[in-house]
This record gives structure tokens, sequence and C-alpha cells, in this order.
């Protein structure tokens, strides 16, 4: 009959969108913002177009209150959680527990470029996934770790598939002092003392070294990955990884204490995170590039 064909296919994609509705709203909640290509590639990456995506979106906006919302720029969508959402997500016991997950609103909503790296962060957490380096569900966004300095906030954090772990940052305006003077962070929270009393068991550790290390501290510290993500009116993302390479190899801890890697978005996009694509930071570590892999250990 005629449509016949048609209704088929909605009915198909209806089914599908609430196949994987809990799953869009976990990845949501967890990513804080995100596209439906990007949705697509994270959950459905064998799907041509994005319409089971749409539908899960929909039917999530569509509750009563609302789990998802939508704000629509250049005929582009960007997705965040609710309030009532991020309950619900949180109430799955499927998302990693922590305390101040806030909705992706603000973010979606701005126009001073922290949607752009948000979005960022999103297709560096596509490209771990894609290349199975690291399930888009093993990552943490934005998760404070405290220092004798101030706390340090990683872009994100994420758990490899080799079981270890790795704090990730984008770059796309930031000037190259305060990029610098994050890495000066991450070396304070490496070498922050130990905090509680420890026991007879095991002597006192540090934050890192109870969060990363493993229970027989087997792990050294986890490497940080710098992603340099295009910007307008921005120097290209490889000039500006050339010139940071400069300016870190007088950081001290640098390639010793704290292993520093970075590479461009482009780059991560093509080849993936396990190809060579990392260019290794600090006093005489040379232009080469590896895998992730292959990169070196800190002391």
């Amino acid at each position: 009959m005629p449509g016949e064909a048609s209704r088929a296919r909605k009915t198909a994609a209806a089914k599908a969108g609430a196949d994987i509705r809990g799953e869009v709203l976990l990845t949501l909640a967890q990513l804080r913002l995100a596209t439906p290509r990007q949705l697509k590639a994270l959950l459905l990456p064998h799907q041509q177009d994005t319409d089971h995506v749409r539908r899960a979106l929909r039917n999530l906006r569509d509750e009563s209150p609302a789990l998802v919302g939508r704000t629509h720029r250049a005929q582009q969508s960007y997705w965040y959680c609710t309030p009532a959402g991020l309950a619900e997500a949180a109430a799955s016991g499927e998302l990693a527990p922590r305390g101040g997950r806030t909705t992706g609103k603000r973010i979606a909503a701005s126009k001073t470029g922290l949607r752009e790296h948000g979005l960022a962060l999103v297709d560096t957490v596509v490209a771990f996934h894609q290349a199975e380096a690291a399930d888009c569900a093993d990552w943490l966004v934005e998760v404070a770790h405290p220092t004798p300095a101030g706390n340090l906030v990683p872009d994100g954090v994420v758990l490899l598939a080799d079981g270890s772990s790795a704090f990730v940052e984008i770059d796309r305006t930031m000037s190259y002092a305060r990029l610098l003077a994050k890495l000066e962070r991450y070396d304070a929270y490496r070498n922050a003392p130990a905090s509680g009393r420890g026991n007879a068991a095991r002597a006192p550790r540090s934050h890192w070294q109870e969060t990363y290390a493993g229970p027989s501290l087997d792990r050294p510290f986890p490497p940080v990955l710098f992603v340099f993500a295009p910007a307008p009116r921005r120097a290209a993302p490889d000039t500006r990884e050339s010139a940071f390479h400069q300016r870190a190899q007088h950081v001290h801890g640098v390639n010793y204490r704290i292993i520093v890697a970075t590479t461009t978005l482009e780059q991560l996009n093509r080849q993936g995170p396990d190809e060579p694509v990392w260019r290794v930071a600090g006093r005489g570590a040379g232009e080469d590039r590896c895998s992730l892999d292959a990169l070196p250990k800190a002391r």
C-alpha cells in the first residue's frame, strides 16, 4: 500500500529512539552537551544518519518534566540535560558518583567560545571511542583535584583501555601564559604531600596516588594530553602546538615528573589516539610523534 514502507521506517525509528533513550541521557549527563552527529558517532556508529538519535532526543525533551533541552544556532542543534535529566541519570546508578554535575545549558547557549570548547572535548571523546582507546562512558569532565595552590580542574580525565588514566586539556584560545600556569598546577598536584594518616598496612598517600596509582602504587603519574583545536582569529592549531612546545621546555618537571604530549584535533580525528599523533613536550624530547601506548612514563 502507498505509504506503508514510509510508516514502517518511522515505526523502526521510533523503536530505535526508545531503545537508546537511556544511553543518550547518560551521555549528555556525562559530557554536558553534544550534537546529534556526535551522539550518533558514540552510540550508533554504523547508522548512516542521525534519525534514531534525534528521535531519542525528542522523546526525552517531550517528557514532563523535560529531561533534555536544546539550543539551536546557525542550523545546528546543541543538546544538554536539564536538572530533571541529571537527576534521572544519577538515579540510574550508571554514572560515576561525583558531586557538582551541572547541566550544559549555559555552555550550549554561550557566545564566548565556551560551547566550541565543549564540543571539541566531545570530538576528542569520539576519537578515543572510535579507536577503542577508551569507552565514552570512561570520561569525567571538569573534576576538581586538590593542590596546595588551589584546585586543578582538567578539562577531562579518561580511563584508558589498558587500565591507566590520562588528563586531557583542550586548547582553542587560552594564552600561553595560562597554559604554562596549568602545567605548573599539574606539577603542584603531582608533588602535593600525602593526606590522611595511613595505617599499619600502608603509608599515607597523596590524592593522585589514591586516585590513579592503583593499590600497589605501580602506576606512574598520568600523562597530560593537550589537544589543540581551531578557533577564529587564532593561529592554526599546529602553529600554537609548536609555540607551546618551545615554552614548555622551561617548565620544571615536564618530561620527568610529568609527561606532557600534544596533538591537534584534526590529527586526532584523522588518525586516532592509538596512531603516532602525540608529540612529547620538554627539553630534549624532539619533534617525533608516537602513539598513546608508546608515551614515556613519568618517574
